[in-house]
């Protein structure tokens, strides 16, 4: 192969490379829009692998009336309402801690005192070789269906009263 021959297939090469360098910042530019929306609408947060909070959303300060300040490097039991048992969340950290996803319904208690539910999803986040780095939450509020499950089953429970009447 001539030195012209090796400069071409060179060349080739680089435009190959350019071209697949260009979609990748593409599919990047993608990812970090999906990202970002993702974190505008829903209930999220990250811990380090203590539990310190590192991130957390919108939604999150939101739902829980806490502030950035007011919550970044704090344990995230911070939000934990005191109805939770504590064996849930021995089973959700070992879950994790084990590379593994957890799910469940949990009670938070908001800045307030007050509370409300969160369908949550936790998993860890992990680095190149694969070990975990810190540990991610998604959470959908569903408030308003457990309130409404808890009036259903008030109904039907004072409906068994009066029929035995």
């Amino acid at each position: 192969m001539t030195c012209e021959e090796k400069l071409e297939e060179a060349r080739q090469e680089l435009k190959t490379l350019k071209k697949k360098f260009e979609v990748l910042e593409k599919e990047q530019l993608c990812m970090e829009s999906v990202y970002e929306l993702f974190n505008k609408y829903t209930i999220t947060s990250e811990t380090d692998l203590q539990g310190r909070i590192t991130y957390v959303s919108d939604p999150f300060l939101e739902i829980s009336g806490y502030t950035k300040e007011e919550l970044l490097g704090k344990d995230h039991n911070i939000v934990r309402h005191e109805d939770m048992p504590k064996e849930a969340f021995k089973q959700m950290w070992k879950t994790i801690k084990s590379k593994n996803i957890w799910r469940g319904e949990v009670k938070n208690r908001k800045k307030d005192g007050s509370y409300y539910w969160v369908d949550s999803i936790v998993f860890p986040i992990l680095n190149h070789e694969q070990e975990i780095k810190g540990y991610k939450s998604i959470r959908i509020d569903i408030t308003d269906k457990k309130r409404l499950a808890g009036m259903i089953n008030e109904l039907l429970s004072n409906d068994d009263m009066m029929l035995k009447f």
